[in-house]
């Protein structure tokens, strides 16, 4: 494994293939990933409770890397859950589903996303936001009985009619903000919803623990448009002492997207470069 050092702790999202013990693609990949100095990746997994938590673990370790959270967007996919729909039995189902998720998450140690699990676009915004902090309620005080970080992805109003600007996403959680609820920038949705992305991470920058990198292409960083640079730039000026994780789709392979990225985005992640 290369001895790389970054300025902040490197990650990446993926998802677990229900044969990861096996699955010889996968295990490339990961081996790939600790060549590149990621200290470890944010897991996407479709049904949690089928899976042990410590071989996940155990599993990573043998790698040498870590999960540094769980990414529940393909959970709430697969089983369907919203924590902002109009249907009170759809939602009641979703909070449940998500106190297991935080008692699963407490079992691997890590926090949790929560982007698609939020719910999707509605006609009627208010009435999604003021559902989803009646979720929050009941959720919140779970996320801290079990020490695991309930972590709101600010995402773009395409996707969501929930958390969107950075603003937005601390509005909602204000009356919880502390250890165990906090937000998660992601630049591909701030280049739709900030007038002031640099300025956005600055102001808000005391209630977020990770940045996801992502170009304005949704594609892995060095890949489109953003300027990452003069984002890493602005987290060193403020001090930022978090982790970085990329999520991304992928063009062409995940071995050539991220040689293509790492080329641009490991001189700037270097430190002292």
């Amino acid at each position: 494994m290369n001895e790389k050092r970054y300025s902040f702790p490197l990650a990446i999202q993926v998802r677990l293939p229900e044969d990861y013990r096996t699955n010889q693609a996968f295990g490339r990949q990961l081996g790939l990933l600790a060549d590149y100095g990621f200290r470890g990746v944010e897991l996407n997994v479709a049904r949690p409770a089928e899976t042990d938590p410590a071989d996940i673990l155990s599993f990573l370790r043998e790698a040498g890397l870590e999960l540094t959270v769980f990414a529940s967007g393909l959970t709430a996919k697969t089983l369907g859950l919203s924590l902002s729909h109009q249907d009170e039995d759809v939602r009641r189902r979703s909070v449940e589903q998500c106190l297991r998720l935080l008692d699963f998450c407490g079992r691997l140690g890590v926090g949790i996303i929560v982007g698609f699990l939020q719910g999707g676009v509605m006609d009627d915004v208010q009435g999604a936001r003021d559902r989803f902090r009646l979720s929050l309620d009941e959720v919140a005080p779970h996320a801290e009985e079990c020490r695991v970080p309930f972590v709101l992805e600010a995402v773009n109003r395409y996707i969501s009619s929930v958390a969107n600007s950075l603003a937005g996403t601390y509005e909602l959680i204000r009356d919880h903000a502390g250890p165990y609820v906090r937000m998660l920038p992601d630049t591909f949705h701030m280049n739709i919803e900030e007038r002031d992305l640099i300025g956005a991470l600055k102001e808000f920058a005391p209630h977020f623990d990770s940045v996801h990198l992502s170009d304005n292409n949704r594609l892995c960083p060095g890949l489109g448009a953003i300027d990452f640079e003069r984002i890493i730039d602005a987290l060193l000026q403020m001090g930022y002492n978090g982790g970085v994780a990329i999520e991304a789709e992928i063009e062409e392979s995940f071995e050539e997207d991220l040689e293509r990225s790492m080329r641009y985005l490991a001189p700037i992640l270097e430190e002292g470069g």
